[in-house]
């Protein structure tokens, strides 16, 4: 029987066969809106989200608002209609938004503290506000994952890396190690030794 380690959030999504045990090494913890945003909110014209836990942890009402998603699985949970970034990346997000005419839009991206430099970055350069809407933190299991268990390791993002890493302090060779996203396979391919 081929067993995997899942260590994100929601396993629902994970296509696989085998016996999967999930073990969430991250956790949320979700920022209150500064009043800056609640004064600003109805000014706003377009949201970007560029994950499902922004969408789950987002407070306000989207109606009125263009929505813009990062990909197909952000789009999913979105209860409004979006329109999606060619690929699901921060670069795809921001070739998206290049073919936009944004002159008189207000975007805002509400996003965990830890999202990539690279879009924040581009919006910056363009006045665009952003908002750290949650924390992406570390979350040491009651208890530890026996590694020589598991045929396979799925990786969920950038977070559950650098979570594994603090936990193990190395990604095994003798694994199948599976990731969610070209972003999360790259800092993947940084660590793995």
């Amino acid at each position: 029987m081929h067993r995997i380690l899942y260590l994100g959030l929601d396993p629902s999504r994970y296509k696989h066969s085998g016996e999967l045990l999930h073990c969430p090494i991250i956790q949320i913890t979700p920022n209150s809106l500064d009043e800056e945003t609640k004064r600003v909110w109805p000014l706003i014209t377009h949201v970007l989200f560029t994950s499902p836990s922004a969408v789950k942890y987002w407070p306000l009402p989207l109606i009125g608002k263009r929505i813009i998603s990062i990909g197909a699985a952000t789009a999913s949970v979105l209860p409004v209609p979006s329109i999606t970034a060619p690929f699901a990346t921060q670069e795809g997000v921001i070739a998206l938004l290049d073919t936009l005419d944004l002159s008189e839009a207000y975007l805002f991206w509400p996003r965990s503290s830890r999202s990539r430099a690279f879009l924040s970055e581009y919006l910056a350069g363009k006045k665009i506000h952003v908002f750290d809407l949650y924390e992406t933190t570390l979350r040491r299991p009651e208890v530890m994952p026996d590694l020589i268990r598991f045929d396979e390791i799925v990786f969920t993002s950038p977070s559950t890396v650098y979570a594994f890493l603090e936990l193990f302090s190395f990604i095994p060779l003798d694994k199948k190690i599976t990731s969610i996203g070209p972003v999360t396979a790259e800092v993947i391919n940084l660590y793995r030794t």
